[in-house]
This record gives C-alpha cells, structure tokens and sequence, in this order.
C-alpha cells in the first residue's frame, strides 16, 4: 500500500499558511499552519495531523487484535494527546499518550488490555516515530439487556 500526500507552504515561516492534499482525496486543499493550535483559525497543523493519524491507527490495530482475542464489540475509541515543547532553536514531540476505550464483559477485560497492547506494538504509524508513546485503557460498563 503506498499513500501520498502533497503539501504547500505560502509566506514566510511565521505568518504564511499551507494547503495539504491526500491521494485518498480525503483531504483537499485543506489549510494549515504552525500555530494554529493556539488560535482560533480554521485549519489544521502538522502536529494536529499527526495526533490524527495516531489515534485513527491505534483505534484499528486495537480493533483488530481484539477480533483476534474473540472481542468483537460495537466501537473502539482512542483519544491521543501530543507535546510539542520549543526546544532552544528547534521544536520536539517531548509526549505522547493515548487513551483507548471500549465496552467489554467484566469478565473479558484482560483480553481487551492485552488487545490493546500488542495492538500498541503494531501500530505502523507509531512506529514511525521516535518518541515513547503512553497508553492508558478504559472500559465502560456495557449496557445489560431488560429482563422480561
């Protein structure tokens, strides 16, 4: 599987702005920028982006090792958080955590917190990064049915 993307920057490093496209078309034209976690802009960043990808990977791969644990429930849900700190000249990923949740049996959630982590190990696009990813796991009690 090979995916693209294309990216163009505008302007100068501080007040310009980029535009980004997928060749899954998901994305097309959409703008982004380096500050634009701090204000109110309509756009997105490259941090933002990447926060993205990590949480809609980690909610699949997590889904697909609880299929292979006998786990088939309705929805995986990952809520990832990133650090960018300035770092003298330069800016660094210095945290990343990620807090999966799902609704299992009592008596099945040893299966979805292995699931989970051998689904952190396989995620492609954590990965591809260099900084310690943290996971915490969390199952909500699961609706039971009326009794008649």
């Amino acid at each position: 599987m090979i995916r693209s993307a294309v990216a163009t920057w505008r302007g100068g490093p501080g007040a310009g702005e980029g535009s980004v496209s997928t060749s899954s078309g998901v994305l097309t034209n959409a703008l982004y920028c380096f500050g634009s976690t701090s204000g109110n802009e309509p756009c997105t960043s490259p941090s933002e982006m990447l926060v993205a990808a990590v949480a809609s990977c980690m909610s699949l791969m997590v889904t697909r090792e609880m299929a292979k644990a006998g786990l088939h429930e309705k929805s995986v849900t990952t809520e990832a958080v990133l650090t960018l700190t300035e770092k003298g000249t330069h800016w660094e990923i210095t945290d990343f955590h990620v807090t999966v949740t799902t609704s299992v049996p009592e008596t099945e959630v040893e299966k979805f917190e292995h699931a989970a982590k051998v689904a952190k190990g396989k995620c492609p696009i954590s990965h591809a990064l260099k900084v310690p990813i943290k996971m915490t796991t969390k199952v909500q009690p699961m609706m039971q049915p009326a009794l008649a």
